[in-house]
């Protein structure tokens, strides 16, 4: 008989219902373990696509006041608005694509000096100011003449590391 019971299981062919549980137990393991440390490294990819987008509207403004703004820059918006309608307003359409939140998903508003900031990777509603954008007057060095808002700066804070891009930078 026990011969009979080796035959048997020799021959058989597939998998258990228990053995297959548990090896898609494991793999449910091995795969939550898996997601829980990857998103460890999303924070920090996406403050590195807040600073590149920051990056892309600094670009951006310099080509508009080397192209359209006869080397100055756009005003800044008298209350907060979204930063894509914004710069379409003051026809500044050299974005590569729209900016938009990394850390929430949809508009960022940019406020002028009438604005509070508001941490990017915080911001909760659509109206927080995320981007501080102001103008200044500017002494061209080379030529001496001043420049009405020949100069910009933009301020934004990442939980709570501030971010200063002033443009063009100071003689």
């Amino acid at each position: 008989r026990l011969i009979k019971e080796m035959v048997k299981m020799k021959n058989r062919k597939g998998f258990s219902l228990l053995e297959l549980v548990v090896v898609v137990a494991i793999i449910g393991i091995i795969a939550a373990a898996v997601m829980i440390n990857a998103g460890q490294f999303s924070y920090p990819a996406r403050v590195n696509t807040w600073k590149t987008s920051m990056d892309s509207l600094k670009n951006s403004l310099i080509l508009y006041s080397t192209t359209k703004g006869g080397g100055a820059f756009p005003k800044p918006p008298t209350s907060p608005v979204d930063i894509n309608t914004w710069l379409g307003n003051e026809g500044a359409y050299f974005l590569d694509k729209p900016i938009t939140n990394p850390f929430k998903g949809g508009d960022v508003t940019v406020c002028g000096t009438s604005g509070t900031l508001k941490a990017v990777d915080q911001a909760t509603a659509s109206t927080d100011c995320v981007v501080i954008y102001t103008t200044e007057n500017f002494k061209d060095p080379i030529t001496g003449l001043t420049i009405k808002n020949g100069r910009f700066t933009i301020t934004y804070v990442i939980g709570t590391a501030t971010y200063t891009i002033t443009a063009p930078t100071a003689p």
